[in-house]
């Protein structure tokens, strides 16, 4: 046996050589390194322009002609600071340097405002009057104030909350948007897999290839190069939210946090290790590139199920429904990581989850295998799904 047959290397030195080609292929080119950099540049700009546009504004109320404590506690957003005087007070207003002000003075309580004063500040200023002159009223009529609020706070509403809880809007959010983002990498990753297959196949590549490799270890070589690409551009994006969330001080909630980011990435490696053979079968189906489109759409639609399922899934995912889908591949690929964001199920159930999408994985390797070495090698007229089955 000689070393050009190949016959001296076992299956996995194979799988490696095809592995490292599909690595130096597509990271060796500058469009790669360019887009990766874009992409995070991009992702951190939008995550901090977004969250900076967005972020609550804080308004500013000056107080004058009593003591602070007076007017009571502001109100969420509503900064409270003291001024001098009135002519102060009504200068500072005017001149933008606050966004409203309440004075006291001759026992009566002035609220100031300018004609574009936001309504949140309107209303917080006319509370601040009102609250002084409730506390100024209640003085006059002698009443012990003190006393007065303690009874209060014994016998006014009590919280307390019924009923199972629902999930963090913002939380759910965040991880719903996260692994969409990862689930169209899925989509955008495998059609490069399979643009890859028939490219090889339509300049016939592929036949110098298989002279010293098996179709199967090919196939498994490019899936699993391109996909590590994948993960590069992952990795870059999970990388570049992590830093924009500590760059902007963006509170919880708002972005995924670095265990649901972890569990995100790691439901896309195998939601893409399912995929990604499909996609590299598709391909060899067909000889010339436009003729790919046709044969992917079986593949796209499956691929798109999970993010049909996902949406509907998103409202109710404590629902009986949902917690039998979240087990059955590809579904999992998606429900698992959201529910695993909002805490809905436990490592056990994941785990269990995972064995069900490595099984099917394996299921989808042999038959991407099958339909693989079936058609890789013919030329011309594409080859339909059962023809490559049945050949």
């Amino acid at each position: 046996m000689t070393s050009s047959t190949g016959q001296q290397r076992g299956p996995w030195n194979d799988v490696w050589l095809v592995y490292q080609r599909e690595i130096s292929a597509r990271m060796a080119k500058k469009g790669y390194l360019v887009g990766l950099l874009v992409m995070v540049l991009a992702i951190f700009g939008l995550v901090v322009g977004i969250f900076h546009v967005n972020a609550p504004k804080t308004y500013s109320i000056a107080v004058c002609g009593a003591p602070q404590a007076a007017f009571g506690a502001a109100p969420e957003g509503i900064d409270v600071r003291t001024c001098q005087s009135t002519k102060s007070a009504r200068e500072q207003t005017d001149s933008r340097n606050i966004d409203a002000a309440v004075t006291v003075a001759g026992g009566k309580a002035t609220v100031l405002v300018r004609p574009d004063t936001d309504q949140k500040t309107h209303d917080a200023a006319m509370g601040l009057g009102r609250q002084w002159a409730t506390t100024a009223a209640y003085q006059e009529q002698h009443v012990d104030t003190t006393r007065l609020l303690q009874s209060i706070g014994q016998a006014g509403p009590q919280l307390e909350t019924v009923g199972e809880g629902g999930r963090d809007g913002k939380q759910l959010g965040a991880a719903i948007s996260l692994v969409m983002i990862l689930f169209m990498q899925i989509i955008g990753q495998g059609s490069l897999v399979a643009q890859g297959v028939v490219e090889e196949k339509s300049t016939r590549i592929v036949e110098v290839l298989l002279a010293t490799l098996t179709p199967g270890r090919l196939m498994i070589g490019k899936v699993a190069g391109i996909g590590t690409t994948a993960i590069g551009q992952i990795l870059a994006l999970v990388g570049a939210l992590v830093a924009a969330r500590y760059a902007a001080d963006i509170e919880d909630g708002m972005l995924p946090g670095v265990p649901a980011l972890i569990t995100s990435v790691v439901w896309f490696l195998l939601s893409f290790a399912l995929f990604a053979s499909l996609f590299a079968a598709a391909g060899s189906l067909v000889s010339r590139p436009d003729e790919l489109q046709s044969v992917l759409m079986p593949v796209m639609v499956l691929a798109m199920a999970p993010i049909g399922v996902a949406v509907a899934a998103a409202g109710s995912l404590s629902s009986s429904w949902v917690g039998v889908v979240q087990y059955i591949p590809p579904f999992s690929g998606l429900l698992m990581p959201l529910q695993a964001s909002v805490g809905g199920v436990s490592l056990a159930q994941q785990l269990a989850a995972a064995g069900g999408m490595l099984l099917a994985t394996a299921g989808c390797m042999w038959l991407a295998a099958r339909v693989y070495r079936n058609s890789i090698l013919k030329l011309g007229a594409s080859v339909s799904w059962r023809q490559a089955l049945t050949a």
